[in-house]
């Protein structure tokens, strides 16, 4: 079971996938294909390229800031992302923007990977809005290992508070590549489950008893007038 989760979140990214593609799928319609446990999850062409991108829209039971408390929070986050190994944030730019280095391990059959990406939170007040967006990016203190980096051309987050912040609805996109080669029948086959599985794993440890919210983030809320 566990391999299978790895391969649906490994299926997402895509080798050889350009930037020029990434932004080519940007003018493309998100396509509804699926909706299970109250998670809406699409998918778009990317032009010239045989894997999609995907998209999840679902909701979890917990409040805007709870829920962004646990995105952020780097050392926790092998507990609910599949595969994840290893999650280091290797340097704090500012506030609101930090650079992670993560290690997935893979089945025997592969080479682990591992991600360096700059992320930064956006806190849109009038929408009730959190957003996360992060990229890959090259960094002098990030590991010196033999696993295969793997870049991500684009992966966001946005959170927004709904039925007066009790809740929070969750969209999740990514567009990455792994480099190395995978078979493109795989990517395909397995790609359809990760929108679902982010979405209801984040929902399993916002409730968590232990989870606690991030106090700067919560500040910073009430500074921009959240």
């Amino acid at each position: 079971m566990r391999r299978l989760l790895w391969f649906t979140t490994f299926a997402l990214c895509v080798a050889g996938v350009t930037t020029a593609r990434g932004d080519a799928a940007k003018s493309i319609a998100w396509e509804k294909f699926d909706e299970d446990d109250g998670i809406a999850v699409y998918r778009r062409d990317v032009a010239g390229s045989p894997v999609v991108a995907l998209r999840g829209d679902g909701y979890v039971d917990a409040p805007l800031l709870r829920v962004a408390s646990v995105l952020v929070d780097t050392k926790r986050a092998t507990e609910w992302i599949d595969s994840l190994a290893e999650a280091r944030t290797l340097r704090q730019i500012s506030e609101d923007e930090y650079v992670e280095w993560d290690h997935i391990a893979t089945p025997f059959v592969l080479k682990d990977r591992d991600f360096v990406f700059r992320a930064k939170l956006e806190l849109h007040a009038k929408q009730k809005q959190v957003v996360l967006n992060y990229h890959s990016v090259a960094d002098p203190d990030a590991p010196k290992t033999d696993y295969i980096r793997g870049e991500f051309l684009f992966g966001s987050f946005v959170l927004t508070a709904v039925d007066g912040g009790k809740r929070t609805r969750v969209m999740a996109e990514v567009l990455c590549d792994p480099k190395g080669s995978v078979a493109k029948w795989m990517v395909n086959l397995f790609q359809k489950s990760w929108p679902h599985n982010t979405i209801m794993s984040l929902r399993t440890q916002v409730a968590k008893r232990d989870i606690k919210d991030n106090e700067k983030l919560r500040q910073a809320l009430i500074h921009e007038g959240f």
